[in-house]
């Protein structure tokens, strides 16, 4: 929130509490009736958002990408999973700009059709590079962290961009970034494209090919770091995207809800069939659903 007040924004939490005691939130992708409660929650903050901000926590759920969980893979919160899955299509289709962070950026390729590194160390391919450190030993706290640097893709992608700030140089690199994760990006999600790595291959930043959208995510935070330019320009980034995002207006959005529902719903028998979710977003891009065509308007 710090960082958003100090980009000159106005933060808000959206709280990802149960909606149903004693529920199981991931009967949610088959229960049209908890669905509905859901979105009726969910879809009044949504239509009000001119920017969102998808933050670091603790491990999603493997079944939101179709996977057994691994030894490794830590318990995760299955209401925020759910909640904030939603959010993050709601937002894709909306085209709201969006900056996610360490989890944030996972749950935005997962959200899209990707797949994780449930543990690094334990799955790390033995044909890459080794693998640096990306987690400090012990209690992860906020003072407990590990640094190191991360090879920005192209001087004209998002990241880059933000980074830079007005009137700088050109960064090919960050010398350090703060890094506490165990899991990362394995397959990248259509759509999404690598926006910075570090040595040793891990994805660190990705960002969405599309000029409809600013959606761009870190693997680090950025949040620890304001008091450095290029971290605080990251936020300032999403705010002037924030500030020129123009919302489809109400009274048009409204009559689009039933088709809106019926797109989220398809997502969740495509997960729970395990077919690909860029199936649905590759037909959404090619106007085969009417609401892509008519959400996506802003170009930034």
């Amino acid at each position: 929130m710090q960082a958003v007040l100090e980009a000159g924004g106005l933060p808000c939490l959206i709280p990802t509490l149960p909606l149903i005691e004693g529920y199981d939130p991931l009967q949610l992708l088959s229960d049209d009736r908890a669905f509905a409660l859901l979105f009726g929650v969910i879809w009044p903050v949504m239509r009000e958002l001119d920017g969102l901000i998808l933050t670091g926590g603790g491990d999603l759920s493997s079944c939101l990408y179709s996977q057994q969980p691994h030894p490794q893979t830590e318990t995760s919160d299955a209401w925020r999973d759910v909640w904030e899955r939603y959010v993050a299509l709601l937002a894709w289709l909306l085209c709201i700009p969006t900056l996610g962070i360490c989890r944030g950026m996972q749950l935005m390729n997962v959200a899209l059709g990707g797949t994780l590194y449930q543990d690094l160390r334990a799955q790390w391919p033995k044909e890459r590079p080794p693998l640096l450190r990306h987690r400090a030993r012990g209690r992860v706290s906020s003072s407990n962290w590990v640094s190191h640097p991360i090879q920005l893709a192209r001087p004209d992608c998002r990241l880059a961009v933000a980074v830079r700030g007005k009137g700088t140089l050109d960064r090919p690199f960050l010398d350090a970034v703060l890094s506490m994760h165990h899991q990362a990006v394995e397959e990248l999600a259509p759509g999404l494209e690598v926006a910075a790595t570090s040595p040793d291959g891990v994805i660190e930043a990705v960002e969405e090919t599309s000029a409809a959208r600013w959606w761009v995510a870190v693997q680090f935070h950025p949040e620890w770091m304001t008091h450095l330019n290029w971290a605080l320009g990251l936020f300032t980034a999403l705010i002037d995207a924030s500030r020129s995002y123009t919302a489809v207006p109400r009274d048009e959005i409204e009559t689009l809800l039933d088709e809106i529902q019926a797109w989220l719903r398809q997502h969740d028998r495509a997960l729970i069939g395990n077919a690909a979710p860029s199936a649905v977003m590759d037909d959404t891009q090619s106007g085969e659903h009417r609401p892509a065509l008519t959400l996506q308007r802003n170009v930034v």
